[in-house]
């Protein structure tokens, strides 16, 4: 991957609020952080639950697909994934970028 990256998206919590979740890549590894738009800084998650891998992991699939992202980072994403005993859904990149 390239030397740093950063990724974000957000969910609705249950009282309506929307929280955003950064991840982001340092060259060594992925640290994640979320925020509440009340709040002023970005809070660390240590040791993000395996839906925060997989929503990473769709979002740049995602991203692989409008063509913003190589397929090699996802790949790069997945194998992490598998040494952390994640299994990512199955999906694989389009006939013409193999």
């Amino acid at each position: 991957m390239t030397k740093n990256q950063i990724h974000e998206w957000h969910e609705r919590l249950e009282d309506g609020r929307k929280q955003y979740i950064r991840a982001y890549w340092n060259s060594r590894e992925w640290q994640f952080r979320y925020a509440h738009p009340d709040g002023e800084q970005w809070t660390p998650l240590e040791n993000p639950p395996p839906q925060r891998w997989l929503e990473l992991r769709d979002l740049l699939f995602r991203k692989y697909q409008r063509k913003k992202l190589p397929w090699k980072y996802v790949e790069q994403l997945d194998k992490k994934l598998e040494d952390m005993g994640i299994k990512p859904a199955g999906d694989e990149p389009l006939a013409d970028e193999e």
